[in-house]
């Protein structure tokens, strides 16, 4: 009898271990289409909201970020700090200010929203990272990273 619940406790702790216990959860694409067929959605970072696209055709992610101290771009002649990102199956790129007319949904903290060939994930206690095959970015607790070939 012992025996047997050795065995069942060291299968049940087996099972426990391979199964991710921090795997984000898919939500529901179409809760975040926008009126214009693309997508959008809002996160938290910073102390505050932040928002994104994911277009189509080719699939295209722009995201308002907190750009790493000392980061600037050239737009019109001036050097400003940029204030989004976007990224292509191509590469990324800084981009000076996102624009939108949506009043896009919260996506929740641990959350995965896929669409396109693009995912971005809600990082828990605020954050995000978004990619398109090998190219994206990482916003996490006071970091900002990219991954992939820059493109402008």
């Amino acid at each position: 009898m012992r025996r047997g619940l050795l065995v069942l406790a060291a299968v049940v702790g087996s099972v426990a271990v391979a199964t991710p216990a921090l795997a984000e959860p898919a939500v529901d694409a179409d809760r975040y289409r926008t009126d214009g067929g693309d997508y959008a959605f809002v996160y938290r970072y910073d102390g505050g909201k932040r928002m994104c696209t994911v277009s189509a055709d080719p699939t295209t992610v722009r995201c308002g970020i907190s750009a790493p101290a000392g980061t600037r771009i050239t737009v019109k002649g001036r050097s400003v700090r940029p204030e989004a990102i976007e990224i292509t199956a191509r590469g990324w790129r800084y981009l000076d200010r996102m624009t939108s007319q949506d009043r896009p949904r919260m996506l929740p903290e641990g959350a995965r929203l896929s669409v396109h060939g693009a995912s971005c994930t809600s990082i828990r206690d605020g954050g995000l990272e978004c990619s398109i095959d090998s190219v994206g970015f990482k916003q996490d607790d006071g970091r900002f990273s990219t991954q992939g070939t820059k493109t402008g």
